[in-house]
This record gives C-alpha cells, sequence and structure tokens, in this order.
C-alpha cells in the first residue's frame, strides 16, 4: 500500500462516530479516504452495490446481528440501522446481509473488505463476500469491542503503510492482520478476534 492510495468507508446511524475516527487516523496517513454516511436502507444497496469510488480497500462499520453463541448459518447476519419510507413515514429499518443473499446484494469484484461488526468474520459470512467477487475479507469471529475494532482497524492500515515509512520494511496483508490482532490479547472482546480470510 502506498500513500494518497484510496480507502473506502461505510457507516450507518448508529456506527458513525466509528467511522470518523478511522476516517481521520486514515487521512492522517495520507490515504484519501472516501466517507459514505448511509442514512437511507437504499444507500446501503447502491454502495453494496458497487456505487462508490475506486479502492483496493472497502471498510464496513456495521454491526453483528444475532451473534451470540454458535448460531447456524442462516442466522449470521451483517447490519445496517437505516431509515425507509413506509406507508408515507420515513421508520428506521434494519438492512440484514446474510449468507444466503450476499451473493445477490453485494457486487465488489477485486475489493478487500474489513467488517468491523461484531462476528462478521464468520467462516460463512466471510465465502459468501468472497463467492460474490471478493478478494479478501477480514472481521472478528466473535462480539468485538467497538474500540478494539477501530484499534484493529487503523492498526491493520499502519502496518500495510511500513514501507512508505521504512523502505526497508514490508508487510503483507496477513501480517498486517496479524501484527493488528496482536494489540490486546488479554481482552475477551478484544483485536486478537480478527481474521483473514482469502479467494482461492
Amino acid at each position: 500500500m502506498k500513500k494518497f492510495d484510496p480507502v473506502v468507508i461505510a457507516c450507518d446511524n448508529g456506527s458513525w462516530t466509528l467511522g470518523l475516527a478511522i476516517r481521520s487516523a486514515l487521512e492522517l496517513f495520507c490515504l484519501r479516504a472516501y466517507f459514505h454516511f448511509c442514512v437511507q436502507k437504499r444507500n446501503v444497496f447502491d454502495f453494496l452495490g458497487g456505487d462508490m469510488p475506486e479502492s483496493e480497500y472497502v471498510v464496513l462499520c456495521s454491526h453483528g446481528l444475532g451473534s451470540e453463541g454458535d448460531e447456524p448459518p442462516e442466522k449470521m447476519k451483517m447490519g445496517f440501522n437505516v431509515v425507509d419510507k413506509i406507508e408515507g413515514e420515513w421508520k428506521a429499518v434494519e438492512v440484514a446481509l446474510t449468507p444466503r443473499n450476499i451473493t445477490e446484494l453485494v457486487n465488489l469484484p477485486g475489493r478487500k473488505v474489513l467488517a468491523l461488526g461484531c462476528a462478521n468474520g464468520r467462516e460463512p459470512l466471510a465465502k459468501a463476500f468472497l463467492e460474490s467477487g471478493c478478494k479478501a475479507y477480514i472481521g472478528a469471529v466473535e462480539p468485538v469491542d467497538q474500540d478494539s475494532a477501530t484499534l484493529f482497524a487503523i492498526n491493520f492500515f499502519y502496518h500495510l503503510l511500513s514501507s512508505e515509512r521504512d523502505p526497508t520494511l514490508k508487510c503483507t496483508e496477513q501480517e498486517a492482520v496479524e501484527r493488528a490482532r496482536s494489540i490486546d490479547v488479554d481482552f475477551r472482546e478484544g483485536t486478537h478476534l480478527f481474521r483473514y480470510y482469502e479467494r482461492e
């Protein structure tokens, strides 16, 4: 990764502070951070359908739905809290992505996705994103603390930029994930919960 490379960040009504914190850090690192605030249901569908600037990395400030315990794949969900017009009135709704509908709703070919919601890194969700065309996927396998998710994301990009700070240093994506995971190995809901998946 190089300075001034673009990164796209998407958040919803409940995660905009997380998105802004990450955006600020990435801009400090001299990356171009594109910030998408999904307010309406259609904003989420447009964004996941590929209506965004070109970038290698996409950060989803999402939520984990049904993320307690060992649910079967059909109960694993990634969520966005938005509004939709129902019977002439704007009402709060939840857009839920599941292993079954991700391949239909997500069109991000060749992109690398970092999902920060609770348990968004469980294998069925990750595989669905990869099957939809994503090149790599990173997420936490259990409910993760929001501060930990923020630190993980910032540290992941920090390590990807290692060669920009020192040309003798190199860091692969897998290494960047491992280094970012190691920030807090003791906290039950900490950074160690993140996992890296890539297309074969």
